[in-house]
Formats: C-alpha cells, sequence, structure tokens
C-alpha cells in the first residue's frame, strides 16, 4: 500500500508499506478520503523511523483482528490518531480510540471534520472558559480557528471577533458567525480589539496561528487578568465525535465550506505542500482515494 509519512529528515514522502494486519482487538480500515493539516509537518518522529502523517479520515472497515465480530466488517466509519494519510490503517475496535460509525444522513466529506479541526477548535473555545455574552478574540481563522469560531459564537453566545490577514478565510470567519473581522496586515490587531471592547480588551483570546507576532497581539488584546488559550490538536473521542457528528447532521453545522480544494491521493505531497506554504486560498484540501 501507499502511505504518506515525514522522513527522519523532514522531507514528506509517499512511500510503500506492507498492507497492516489488524492484531487482536483491532480493525483494519480502507481509507476513502482525508483531510491534510499543516500541523502534522511539525510532528516529531522517532529517530531512523518515518512518521505517519494526516489524523482526520474516514474508511470501510475491511478486516478484523481475532476477538473483534464480524459484524464491523464494511461499516462505514470515522476514525482519529495519526497515520491516516494512506490506503489502510488499523486501529482498536473500542474504547475511545476506536471507529465510530458513520449515519447514512452524514457524508463522508462532512464527517472528516468532526474526526479533526472541528475536535480542536471546540476543546479551544471549552478550555477557554467562554461564555454567553463574552467577547472572545480568535488569532487565525485556518480550520481550526473557524471551529473555535463556530463554538465560541453560535454553540455558546459569545461575541467573537476574528483577526485574520487572509481574504477567503476572513469571509469563512463571518460565514462562521465572527461579529467582526481585523485584518492584521493593516491595523494593530490589539489595538483594534481593545477599540472594539470599549478599552478592555476581549475576556477570552484563542490563539490558532503561529503566525509572527500573534501570540504578543492576544496577550496585548485581552483584557487584564484574562488568559489567551493556544488551540493544540485534541482527539475528541468516541462520545465527541458523535456530538459533532450530531451537530452536522442536524443542520446546526456544515464545516465542508472550509474544503477550497481536492486532490487525488496520488497528489497529496502537492497538497501538503502548498498547505504548508500558506497558498492564498486554500484553507482545507480534501484527498480522495481511489
Amino acid at each position: 500500500m501507499k502511505a504518506f509519512v515525514l522522513c527522519p529528515d523532514g522531507r514528506p514522502a509517499v512511500l510503500d508499506r506492507p498492507v497492516p494486519r489488524p492484531r487482536p482487538g483491532e480493525v483494519l480500515v480502507r481509507t476513502t478520503a482525508a483531510l491534510v493539516c499543516a500541523w502534522d509537518g511539525h510532528l516529531p518522529a522517532a529517530p531512523g523511523v518515518p512518521a505517519g502523517l494526516g489524523h482526520e479520515a474516514v474508511g470501510v472497515v475491511r478486516a478484523v483482528g481475532p476477538g473483534v465480530s464480524r459484524a464491523y466488517l464494511g461499516r462505514r466509519v470515522a476514525a482519529e490518531g495519526q497515520g491516516r494519510l494512506a490506503e489502510y490503517f488499523r486501529i482498536p475496535a473500542g474504547g475511545g480510540a476506536g471507529p465510530v460509525p458513520l449515519p447514512d444522513t452524514i457524508t463522508d466529506h462532512q464527517a472528516l471534520y468532526a474526526a479533526g479541526a472541528l475536535a480542536t477548535g471546540f476543546a479551544a473555545a471549552e478550555e477557554a472558559g467562554v461564555r454567553a455574552g463574552a467577547s472572545v478574540v480568535v488569532f487565525g481563522q485556518g480550520a481550526v480557528g473557524l471551529s473555535a469560531t463556530v463554538a465560541a459564537g453560535r454553540l455558546r453566545g459569545a461575541r467573537v471577533i476574528a483577526v485574520e490577514p487572509e481574504p477567503k478565510r476572513q469571509l469563512l470567519a463571518l460565514r462562521f458567525g465572527a461579529d467582526v473581522v481585523v485584518d492584521p496586515a493593516y491595523e494593530d490587531a490589539a489595538e483594534r480589539v481593545r477599540e472594539l471592547t470599549g478599552g478592555a480588551g476581549a475576556d477570552r483570546a484563542i490563539l490558532a496561528t503561529a503566525a509572527p507576532g500573534a501570540a504578543a497581539a492576544a496577550r496585548a488584546g485581552t483584557a487584564a487578568g484574562h488568559r489567551v488559550t493556544r488551540a493544540r490538536c485534541r482527539a475528541a473521542g468516541s462520545g465527541g465525535l458523535g456530538r459533532m457528528l450530531g451537530l452536522i447532521g442536524d443542520g446546526l453545522l456544515d464545516p465542508t465550506v472550509m474544503t477550497t480544494h481536492a486532490f487525488p491521493f496520488t497528489r497529496v505531497e502537492e497538497a501538503f505542500r502548498r498547505l504548508s506554504a500558506r497558498e492564498p486560498g486554500m484553507v482545507k484540501p480534501l484527498i480522495h482515494f481511489p
């Protein structure tokens, strides 16, 4: 099978690897679709061992290990964890890291976001302690920042100020519930946030970007005594995945508008390179598997 990995020298590459055999308590999933995440490029690799890339994937269970019910076979599932940008991957059949069956009302494309960006953005809003009526500034409007924006604004009732220089992401921020968008390329973000909050500064700040100056601006634009929360990759677990799939299925959220590009798996290296270079207009690339 083909797998997209980060080599020990830091170079991303597609390598040939044997199809893994499911061990006791595991299932083997054939990947049908996945998303590319630029954060994967910063993964630490064990010395001399390539690190599997990708943590947002859906697929179909093709084999089960000893002790696993054959009822899993043929199920369409979403799954978290690294190494998902591969034609096959194996995961535990149960527990918090197990596969989550997808209802027919949820497309593969929709489910991909529940298995990654949404979980991270929602967790950041929860960790920040966002409350209804509070002012929240979200720095960065990539997939994680947009997810934090929708969680803070639409789901928690906060007033959201989005800070983002890229025009496509600015428009998506408004679509995802931001009340105001600040462009740090043309104005001092911290100063503008303080102006929008009557001089007090935002009640909370969420940092979903590594852009130079963003962390300092987040601290300067936040009210005294309040905190800045840095968004970090989080696993939602099967319960969290189920909750987000429910929001999507109920029509409360359509994350697929974050997908700006689509590639076959044969072009995954190109997709990763262009996303890592912050190509204008690119937010999230979708990868189709044969």
